[in-house]
């Protein structure tokens, strides 16, 4: 069991740097670097020759022309072009950013499908962590789909927003179960301490979802490059919030100042409603335990940086290093959210139909 515990820890961390990675790639502008998927000019290896290079830099050329079409034509903005590269070299350098990405991603792919035959072959594990690691495989499976249809239409286009969505999903499931092998058997707290922790059992799930939905949004406020709307912290110091000649589907996806007001009230609604949970939870510090006293204290942490992130993202302008920092705290702060969930629920809740104890003794299953 602690073998398999180790495994998904190691695949936890690849997905993050992972996520990581394709947080810069998307900021950089150096994901329309290599317009195919899978194949790369008849190769799945970056070119080994100049004459190569220049045949993949023709290919990204003609879909620039692509991509410079549908901007005349209003499907895309220019922000959809990405990054303009200056001479070669500049453009190598994007496109093995963009390559190491997919490199990677490949490599995340294969540790994730070891993780599962691992846990598939012994039916105690199955039984304990079956669930939130097949939503994971399948979700993986989406992302490298979505990724390749991503491809095609310009990898800096506000459609990403899909695959931090899916990607922060994919943590959070990864998360859990390693969460449900290193359970303890400490015994549950009674049915009164469970009536005083109602409200944390009722703020975390709303802040969980509220942060998910802001990295979402965020996606959309990095793909749409709209900081230039909003010159401070203001609420109300909007120009057009709502394009009337536009569709409705256009002004959801596509209107940066929409994105950005949300993003700025979304932001604010969480502090409002994380300042009650610790409030609450300070309260009850002496009946918690200490896993679930660590989670909240890194909840705090970690919304405090976040703070810190977003206001002198304003103040000094939005940068790709700045913008970068915001992701991964925001990131940071959701997974100690769904730890401190976890905990909450498991804590109120009946045993497990499976004990870790159960699971480490467990056979393999053999075909």
């Amino acid at each position: 069991m602690a073998s398999v515990a180790s495994w998904l820890g190691v695949l936890f961390v690849m997905l993050f740097a992972l996520n990581t990675i394709g947080g810069w790639v998307r900021l950089s502008g150096a994901g329309v670097a290599i317009p195919q998927w899978p194949i790369i000019n008849g190769s799945l290896l970056p070119p080994f020759s100049e004459q190569g290079w220049e045949q993949v830099k023709a290919h990204y050329d003609a879909d620039q022309d692509r991509l410079v079409a549908r901007v005349r034509a209003g499907d895309l903005t220019m922000v959809n072009l990405g990054h303009s590269p200056r001479n070669l070299a500049e453009f190598k350098a994007m496109f093995m950013t963009e390559w190491s990405h997919r490199l990677f991603a490949a490599l995340v792919g294969v540790m994730a499908a070891g993780c599962l035959t691992i846990i598939y072959r012994r039916e105690a594990m199955r039984r304990l962590v079956g669930w939130p690691m097949t939503i994971a495989g399948l979700l993986i499976i989406s992302q490298a789909v979505l990724g390749g249809l991503l491809v095609r239409s310009g990898t800096n286009t506000n459609w990403l927003f899909l695959h931090q969505a899916n990607a922060t999903l994919i943590m959070a499931c990864v998360l859990v179960a390693i969460l449900r092998i290193l359970a303890d058997g400490r015994a549950r707290p009674s049915a009164a301490v469970v009536a005083q922790r109602r409200p944390l059992a009722l703020l975390v799930p709303f802040i969980t979802v509220a942060v998910w939905a802001q990295l979402v949004i965020g996606s959309l406020v990095a793909g749409s490059r709209n900081a230039e709307p909003f010159g401070d912290w203001s609420l109300f110091s909007v120009a057009t919030l709502w394009e009337a000649p536009r569709s409705v589907w256009w002004n959801l996806q596509a209107n940066p100042e929409l994105h950005q007001w949300a993003h700025r009230w979304l932001a604010w609604s969480i502090v409002l409603v994380s300042v009650l949970l610790l409030i609450a939870a300070w309260r009850q510090r002496h009946q918690l335990s200490p896993r679930l006293r660590l989670g909240l204290h890194a909840v705090g942490a970690f919304l405090l940086g976040q703070m810190m992130l977003g206001i002198g993202n304003v103040w000094t302008g939005i940068t790709p290093y700045g913008s970068l920092g915001h992701q991964g705290m925001g990131m940071c702060l959701f997974l100690a959210l769904v730890l401190v969930w976890f905990d909450i629920r498991r804590e109120a809740g009946s045993p497990a139909a499976v004990s870790p104890a159960e699971a480490a003794t467990d056979r393999p299953v053999v075909a």
